[in-house]
This record gives structure tokens, C-alpha cells and sequence, in this order.
């Protein structure tokens, strides 16, 4: 526990100032590059369980998971950037590049299966989408990605707190033994509470620059059903449960993984957390989430 919590300090002295202060997007561009890269590579340890790829293969499969990562991510100096034109032409030609990629590894490679492609393409999508959207938040305005954060930290910090002393009804005891119900909730409503709040009175998450007024990495949804509407604050309120929720449908996802490849945690990058995935399974799943969402109502 010791351990877990002087971990979980330093990792928000680092990576708080990366995500509410503007002038430091470049540095979160390369921390997320070097996470893309940790977490393909712990990935594709964990299959290694099922069967041992070479190493050339975990190479490409790391290098198609970049190309993912920056058909989702890759960002120019632009002061307002549209989140249509963003995701456009750049994602559907990494998309392209990483399926092709995948399957002709069939053809060069005598004992690489469709199994096998299943595996490097989850990992293509799973780690390069997922962070991906991470940083295409924190393009979007640092608003976007305080918000999400806010939840998941939220989130997984008062499901364990309140499910450990009081846990009684387990959620997915196959999957995660320790995962409660009461637990679950609890840290919905806290995080709603919280991230809600936040979202509510600092610049309203979907019309205005929350810590960035003048526009720099920052986009205003205009046109969209939720500008200049009564219902806006309710909506926040229902997208904070949302996102909370998918948060931990990630979580289990990577528990799923970890106890259909028996391992205890994707790696050991921060002592008592865990690996990259492991930290940030939450994140990229409600991430991933959110960005969908903020697409549909762009249109």
C-alpha cells in the first residue's frame, strides 16, 4: 500500500502539470508516444503466454500501433482545430496501413495465423486508438482531458476505497474477484459529483475554453444541440455516469485479458500499479468513448 501510494504521488506531480498547463502539449505528445510503445510491448508479452511471436513481428506490430496512434493523435500548429477534418483522411489511411499490414504478415510469415492477426491488430487498435484519443482530448482543449481524468481517477479511487471496507456484492468474480457493486457505484456518483461539478462551472465542457479563454488548442462545438441550451448542465450529469461507466467496462476488459493469459498485471512500470495498461485501462476505454461522442455531436 505503501508503495502503491508514493507511486500514485509521483505519477501526479509528473503528469498533472502535462494536462492543465498549454504550453506543455509537446511533452504529453512524447510521454503518450513512449506509453503507446510500453503498452503494445506488454500486450504482446501477455499473448506471448499463448504462443512466443518473434521479435520482427513484435517490431511492425509496434510500429502499425504508432501508425494508428498518429492517424488518431498527430495534431498541427492550428490555434482551433475541427474535429471532423481531424479524424478524417489521417485515421482511415492508418486504419488501412495497419489492417493491410497485419494480414500480409500471413503471407511473409509461414507460422503467423489469422489468430495471430487478431492479436496484433487488437493490440494495433486497443493501445493506438486508446491513447490516440487521449491526446486528441487534450488537443481539443484542456477542459476535455481534465474532465476525463477527473472521472477516472475518481472513479477507480472510491470503487476500491468503498469496496474494500465495504464490498459486499461481487460484480464479475471470474474477472476481478475484488470488484463490488457497492464499490462500482459509489465511485459513479462520487466522480459524477466531482467531474459533474467541474464540467458545470468551469466554462461549461461543451461552449467554452475552460483554463484556455483565448482559444489556443482549444475548438468550440458550435451548431451542435447542446450550444445555448437549458439542458445542458443535465447532460454533462448523464455523459460523467456514461463515461464512469465505460471506464470500468475497460477496467474489465483488462481484467478479462489478464485472467484469460494468466498474468497478474501487464508490467511493472510503476511499482504497486502495475504496467502502462494497467494504469491507464480506464483511461483509453472512456477516452476512446468521449471522443465518439464529441464526433457525433460535431456533425
Amino acid at each position: 500500500m505503501k508503495t502503491r501510494a508514493i507511486t500514485g504521488l509521483v505519477m501526479g506531480v509528473v503528469f498533472i502539470p502535462l494536462i492543465i498547463i498549454p504550453e506543455l502539449l509537446i511533452p504529453f505528445q512524447i510521454l503518450m508516444i513512449a506509453g503507446v510503445v510500453i503498452a503494445a510491448l506488454e500486450l504482446l508479452k501477455m499473448f506471448d503466454k499463448d504462443k512466443i511471436m518473434g521479435k520482427d513481428i513484435k517490431a511492425i506490430t509496434v510500429g502499425l500501433t504508432l501508425v494508428v496512434y498518429l492517424g488518431t493523435a498527430w495534431f498541427s500548429a492550428k490555434t482551433v482545430v475541427s474535429l471532423n477534418g481531424h479524424l478524417g483522411t489521417k485515421f482511415m489511411l492508418g486504419s488501412f496501413i495497419a489492417i493491410m499490414g497485419s494480414l500480409a504478415l500471413m503471407i511473409w510469415k509461414n507460422d503467423f495465423t489469422g489468430s495471430d492477426v487478431g492479436k496484433v491488430l487488437t493490440t494495433v487498435f486497443y493501445v493506438g486508438v486508446g491513447f490516440g484519443s487521449l491526446v486528441l482530448l487534450r488537443l481539443l482543449g484542456l477542459r476535455f482531458i481534465s474532465y476525463l481524468f477527473l472521472i477516472t481517477v475518481c472513479t477507480d479511487v472510491f470503487a476500491y476505497l468503498f469496496g474494500v471496507k465495504f464490498g459486499k456484492t461481487k460484480m464479475a468474480p471470474n474477472i476481478s474477484p475484488k470488484k463490488s457493486w457497492e464499490g462500482a457505484i459509489t465511485g459513479t456518483i462520487v466522480a459524477t459529483i466531482i467531474a459533474g461539478l467541474f464540467g458545470l462551472f468551469y466554462g461549461k465542457i461543451f461552449t467554452g475554453g475552460m483554463f484556455n479563454p483565448n482559444g489556443a488548442y482549444d475548438t468550440i462545438l458550435t451548431g451542435t444541440t447542446l450550444s445555448n441550451t437549458n439542458f445542458e448542465g443535465v447532460l454533462i450529469f448523464v455523459l460523467t455516469i456514461l463515461l464512469s461507466v465505460v471506464g470500468q467496462i475497460g477496467d474489465l476488459v483488462a481484467s478479462k485479458f489478464k485472467r484469460t493469459y494468466d498474468v497478474k498485471d501487464f508490467g511493472n512500470v510503476f511499482p504497486g500499479h502495475g504496467g502502462v495498461m494497467d494504469r491507464f485501462d480506464s483511461a483509453i476505454f472512456a477516452a476512446t468513448f468521449f471522443v465518439l461522442i464529441l464526433l457525433l455531436l460535431a456533425f
